[in-house]
């Protein structure tokens, strides 16, 4: 790479044109002072909206001081978000690199031995390095059904279409990005209750559901009450070192840095500290997440292809109601307006709704949906006891919605369904029951008789 160590910007035009065709390949690369090999191939290939990743073989060691460079010959590639980065890192970087003495035993009066001299790779050998970086770019696309995946959420988080709609369009878009530069990153508001956590916990099952190539994608939720110290920063990205817990487990940089393929939801983000908030900035703009890394790992974390959701029911009303007398819930981009308006008013640093990329508004409950939630309740929390309801009367569920707080939401419905069934499901796993009715009122469980049809509802 010496070539473009004082090279001028045009020779960088000239690559950066060359670069956004295909990859190129520098063959028998001289490295810099104390690299193990001593030669090596370089690649420069352009990955889209002006960024460009520099690829070296992968596995060289180096023992000069700059960690960056020593990153990059380990690990294989850097990616640059612009020509002009590329250029600066090469210049004010790499160069001095080059410039490094030779270790002591080259200074002795004996002459060094010159470095072998290396045939260039046969153009078979660069056709497929090509070839590879094509396939890995591809692997990394994900086309994702949009109305499958939709419904799917659906039947899950029930009645906030609009909120879901948006989530699905914005996970779409960024998982059929080969090199995303940031991680997908939006933002749920609404009352208590209504979805929102379920919403983004539902996503990585859904996912994999409908789209075998997302089977990478986890979950990993952070309650943001936890983390209203500062000190609560290193259980995210983990301690300097020096001080307590230094080498220790770091719950988000960890998750990351082992799969950047996570859905990671940040909920009731407004009950963070703030300097918990700044950790994630740079995350949310550049995809890097840096960290204070324990002997032997990485300084930063790639986490462009990860999904991250913001959790808040801050001035819930006051967003809802502008909406409502606009008559605006259709109109994504007057969503947005009214959220990160309120949201800032609220308390939201602006550093963090400026990098928020979409807003969900989810509504609250309307008694149909409360009635069919109440009874999906029941079903699944039969189901933790190994008892299937084969059929639920109307009335039961009539019951049930006259007790269950209609004010905080789906969540008091599991409690209700809890306290009151779930003595009775536990006293029919007991007799190896498996199929019931639910009749009433009075509320009762009966075992299901085979020839009578039934059904849920």
């Amino acid at each position: 790479m010496r070539q473009f160590f004082n090279a001028p910007s045009d020779a960088f035009d000239d690559l950066e044109a060359r670069a956004s065709r295909a990859c190129i390949v520098f063959a028998d690369q001289e490295m810099p002072s104390g690299a193990q090999p001593s030669r090596a191939r370089v690649g420069v290939e352009g990955v889209g909206h002006g960024s460009v990743r520099l690829l070296v073989d992968r596995g060289i060691r180096f023992v000069g001081p700059e960690e960056e460079v020593r990153r990059w010959l380990s690990e294989g590639e850097r990616v640059f978000s612009t020509y002009t980065q590329f250029q600066r890192w090469i210049q004010e970087v790499l160069a001095p690199c080059y410039a490094v003495p030779a270790p002591p035993e080259c200074l002795s009066p004996a002459p060094c031995a010159p470095p072998p001299q290396r045939l260039a790779p046969p153009a078979t050998d660069l056709a497929e390095v090509a070839r590879q970086i094509e396939e890995q770019r591809r692997r990394s696309q994900i086309n994702v059904p949009e109305e499958e995946l939709l419904t799917r959420l659906a039947a899950t988080v029930r009645g906030q279409d609009a909120a879901l709609r948006t989530l699905v369009r914005r996970v779409r878009v960024h998982l059929a990005q080969s090199e995303p530069r940031r991680p997908a990153t939006m933002f749920a508001v609404g009352p208590t209750g209504v979805g929102k956590t379920s919403a983004a916990e539902a996503l990585p099952d859904s996912l994999r559901a409908v789209c075998p190539e997302a089977a990478a994608y986890r979950f990993l939720r952070l309650d943001m009450s936890e983390y209203q110290e500062r000190h609560r920063i290193s259980q995210l990205i983990g301690a300097p070192q020096g001080y307590i817990g230094y080498g220790e487990g770091a719950q988000l940089a960890d998750t990351l840095a082992t799969n950047p393929r996570t859905v990671v939801l940040f909920d009731e983000i407004e009950k963070a500290h703030p300097d918990v908030l700044r950790v994630l900035m740079n995350a949310m703009d550049a995809g890097r997440l840096s960290r204070a890394a324990a002997r032997g790992s990485g300084h930063e974390i790639d986490c462009r292809h990860a999904v991250f959701i913001f959790t808040s029911n801050l001035d819930a009303d006051g967003i809802l109601t502008d909406l409502e007398d606009h008559d605006g819930f259709d109109d994504s981009a007057f969503v947005n307006r009214v959220c990160r308006t309120r949201l800032r008013a609220a308390g939201i640093p602006p550093e963090i709704i400026g990098r928020i990329g979409a807003f969900m508004v989810f509504r609250p409950l309307d008694d149909a949906v409360r009635a069919e939630i109440i009874t999906l309740t029941v079903q699944r929390v039969a189901q933790r006891y190994g008892v299937q309801v084969i059929s639920i009367a109307p009335s039961v569920i009539v019951t049930l919605f006259e007790q269950c707080e209609g004010d905080f939401g789906a969540r008091p419905a599991e409690y209700l369904v809890e306290d009151v069934l779930g003595s009775e499901f536990a006293s029919l796993f007991q007799k190896s029951v498996t199929n019931v009715e639910i009749q009433g009122p009075p509320l009762r469980v009966i075992p299901h008789t085979p020839n009578q049809a039934g059904q849920v509802g």
